[in-house]
């Protein structure tokens, strides 16, 4: 247990603690944000019956426990730990209703022997496990588990297989390790301990539904959503400044992150805080690297709202290395390197910074990628097809999607839905006609949980709390209802949140029309300062020659330009992070 639990010690610095009973023990690594005594310390004991080990924050336990005081509860801390068992105590299962926050907790009750187990909404607390006749043994990361003897350390070549053709995919049970799974998000299990060493079933708590109405837009009505969603994002913001630590923000200079740190201000005023905010962002000025650069948006926002912005250049010369640490720290392979999120959060670290607030999530709500233009002009009336396509092509990179949306429009009004679709697949393409607010929940379920994989690791890599205010369950199900009509519109992408910030953020931050996020110089680094390393190391690699024959054939007729450089990209990330945990 001690061994597991030192391998997290990057996700709890402040303390340690065990606990033993009859047939299991819980361990637990504490990052200190509320509570910061000793009554805050776990594995935590309640009314002499439960007892949790617990990851995360419940942002609204302040309101949760007055709820439950009123009942008769009474508390020993100020921690949002003990609310949760309260909680349970008082509501049972549906307790997870009530919780607005990321968590992933093992409850034991010790009178009924049963053990509640739970993950949040949306997947942002990691909770990984592994089973068999005589062992249920679950933790945070992959790492600690690999520490027990009985659990085996092998590659699970069929997920890398599929990770080298497609990319990462951390929603699925499966992970990069054969027989480790991943606890559903959303979901919970109430059990006893023998049901957990045979094949059991989460059940889910929440499942959004979003509005597929074709409802026209109303300029009256697009005032009052944007005022509603401002509302919304700023008390999602609020609950989540709860800590008794030095709180920032991840700032990248676009829409998202710039609208969390200017209602940030907002909350600080409100409280009659006087101190600066702290920003930390991710630059490229680097000759070669200029083209991933958004520092002259992170100043301009920087400027307007007075905070003092704290700023990191990745440097080439140490990228090789500090990829290798980020992978130990990862435990499943990324889409890549992720070296300016990496460098982010150790600059927060080394800034005294304990917890951000960044601005993960909203792109997959208000329709911030390119791609959602093909289902809003595919979905979209004859009357409004070509006004929205003209208003778009102003947009960098948005001619190929609003072609393939229209193409799709078109050969659905002549053939019919299906004979498209087949059309399409005879072709080997993929297209759907789904409408743009379900593409938008599938994305939420499906690819957002591969973001928070990233941040919740690289923030904890360096003992630094994550906290995304766009994933407030409130604004979620709020935005999920919102017509689609006020999301794409008039050549704007997230039109929505541009109308409700406009009077807010500098214009040139409002309304860009160039997205970045977060990018990072790769093709620089991999094609020209390391290429010789880069191909070595794909070429080097055993599980590269076990799962791609044909790429190492490529790569020594040195056919580069015929090979995809992201593909080149997952390749390498493979082969390091096979390196870093079987060290070949």
């Amino acid at each position: 247990m001690e061994k597991m639990t030192d391998t997290l010690i990057h996700r709890g610095p402040d303390g340690s603690g065990y606990y033993y009973g009859c047939g299991f023990a819980f361990g637990h690594r504490r990052l200190a944000i509320v509570d910061l005594s000793e009554a805050g310390h776990q594995p935590m004991e309640y009314m002499r019956r439960y007892v949790i080990t617990y990851n995360g924050e419940v942002y609204n336990h302040i309101e949760i426990r007055q709820e439950l005081e009123a009942k008769g509860y009474i508390f020993k801390s100020r921690t949002d730990t003990e609310v949760i068992m309260a909680a349970y105590d008082c509501w049972g299962v549906d307790c997870l209703n009530r919780f607005n926050g990321m968590f992933a907790f093992v409850i034991y009750d010790r009178e009924k022997d049963l053990l509640f187990i739970s993950r949040d909404r949306f997947g942002v607390k990691p909770l990984y496990y592994y089973q068999n006749e005589h062992h249920f043994i679950f933790a945070s990361e992959i790492k600690a588990l690999l520490e027990h003897p009985a659990v085996p350390r092998k590659p699970n070549l069929a997920y890398c297989k599929e990770f080298l053709r497609s990319g990462p995919k951390e929603h699925l049970r499966e992970t990069a390790f054969e027989e480790i799974f991943r606890f559903d998000n959303a979901s919970y299990l109430e059990c006893s301990a023998q049901k957990l060493f045979g094949n059991f079933q989460e059940k889910r708590f929440w499942k959004v539904r979003p509005n597929l109405s074709a409802e026209p837009f109303d300029f009256q009505k697009a005032e009052v959503l944007a005022e509603q969603y401002k509302q919304l994002l700023s008390d999602a913001v609020r609950l989540r400044l709860r800590a008794d630590v030095k709180v920032g923000s991840a700032l990248s200079g676009g829409l998202d992150s710039s609208s969390v740190v200017w209602l940030i201000n907002q909350q600080l005023k409100a409280q009659g805080k006087e101190e600066k905010q702290e920003t930390f962002s991710s630059v490229y000025k680097t000759p070669g690297t200029e083209d991933c650069d958004e520092s002259r948006f992170i100043e301009s926002l920087a400027q307007a709202v007075m905070v003092k912005s704290n700023q990191i250049e990745p440097k080439a010369e140490d990228i090789l290395e500090e990829h290798k640490k980020f992978t130990y720290y990862l435990d499943t392979p990324a889409a890549n390197t992720l070296m300016s999120s990496w460098h982010t959060y150790k600059l927060t670290k080394a800034c005294g910074v304990t917890v951000t607030l960044d601005g993960q999530g909203a792109d997959e709500q208000l329709a911030g990628y390119l791609l959602y233009l093909k289902y809003h002009i595919a979905n979209a009336n004859w009357a409004t097809v070509f006004k929205e396509i003209s208003s778009f092509l102003h947009v960098p990179g948005a001619t190929k999607y609003l072609m393939q949306g229209f193409v799709a429009k078109v050969l659905r009004t002549i053939l019919g839905q299906g004979l498209s679709l087949w059309l399409f697949r005879a072709m080997g393409k993929k297209f759907s006609f789904r409408p743009l607010n379900e593409k938008l929940i599938e994305d939420l379920e499906l690819s957002l949980e591969t973001l928070f994989h990233y941040a919740d690791r690289g923030s904890m890599a360096f003992s630094v709390e994550s906290r995304m205010p766009f994933m407030d369950y409130r604004l979620v199900e709020f935005l999920a209802s919102v017509p689609a009509a006020y999301k794409l519109r008039g050549g704007w992408m997230k039109y929505l949140a541009r109308i409700a910030f406009n009077d807010a953020l500098p214009q040139n931050i409002c309304w860009r029309k160039d997205k970045m996020g977060w990018p990072i110089p790769e093709a620089y680094w991999f094609r020209e300062v390391y290429a010789k390393h880069f191909v070595n190391t794909i070429k080097k690699s055993f599980i590269i020659a076990t799962l791609d024959r044909d790429i190492q054939v490529k790569l020594s007729q040195k056919n580069l330009n015929n090979i995809r450089f992201d593909y080149l990209t997952r390749c390498y990330v493979l082969s390091v992070w096979y390196e870093v945990f079987w060290g070949t």
